[in-house]
């Protein structure tokens, strides 16, 4: 009889854990390898990780970053990422709060072409990135607007670079550098456009502010920072140069 009362008592305990935990709703985008298109990466780890250290859950959904946005806004979700910290529009900062933790991301421009680096001599649509980025690249880099497109996925910005009906490409360099492993495509060139700091955002509410501290606390233990230590070779790289295919 008192093992069959300490089992139940155990029972409800976890079920009250898990009753009790806290859900919270992500929208990411894909940033490969920090974030893959197939669910896996270095954030989705260190999720994992604040999970078994906390009473936080996450349910994971990948999506533009136009979308999450949208999403944060409308307060249907409640973390986004990955936010280029202190360099959104005055509008996202109304209803978006980004932690205090970041990593360093470099931006780079990608071409078949050096001569692709000339952005002055580039016609108009020629300069590709993701849905929207583009408002952003081109107020941080004084590009004018009409020089960009958008189009939806990394895998489709590379090929139409590969092929020629982009001409240059502006984005983060570990993604574009995965990516480009990943499609085993040689002689594309990089070269440094900037290094902007990047972080996750939660809702700009009362509830978002205990969530953000919250994360704070827990992605400055040691054994969150770890992940982000992996990507320190990428922004080590020469300024310019070709992208390395692995083989």
């Amino acid at each position: 009889m008192k093992l069959f009362v300490i089992s139940y008592l155990l029972l409800s305990f976890i079920t009250s854990f898990k009753t009790s935990a806290q859900q919270v709703s992500v929208g990411l985008e894909p940033f490969p390898p920090f974030i893959n298109e197939d669910g896996t990466g270095f954030a989705i780890d260190m999720f994992k990780a604040i999970s078994e250290q906390s009473d936080l859950t996450f349910n994971i959904n990948l999506m533009t970053w136009a979308r999450a946005k949208r999403e944060l806004k409308a307060q249907r979700i409640e973390l986004i990422g990955i936010s280029p910290k202190g360099n959104e529009t005055d509008e996202y900062y109304q209803y978006a709060k980004e932690l205090d933790w970041l990593f360093i991301a470099t931006v780079d421009l990608f071409s078949k072409s050096k001569n692709n680096f000339d952005i002055e001599k580039l016609p108009t649509k020629s300069i590709g990135t993701l849905i929207g980025n583009a408002d952003f690249f081109a107020e941080l880099s004084q590009i004018p607007r009409d020089k960009f497109i958008e189009v939806s996925n990394l895998n489709q910005l590379v090929k139409l670079m590969n092929k020629g009906r982009i001409k240059t490409v502006i984005f983060e360099r570990i993604s574009m550098m995965s990516t480009i492993n990943k499609l085993q495509l040689p002689n594309i060139h990089y070269k440094k456009l900037m290094m902007i700091p990047a972080t996750f955002a939660v809702k700009n509410t009362k509830d978002g502010h205990h969530l953000q501290q919250k994360l704070d606390s827990l992605m400055s233990h040691k054994n969150i920072i770890k992940y982000q230590e992996r990507l320190t070779s990428y922004n080590e790289l020469e300024n310019t140069g070709v992208v390395n295919i692995a083989q």
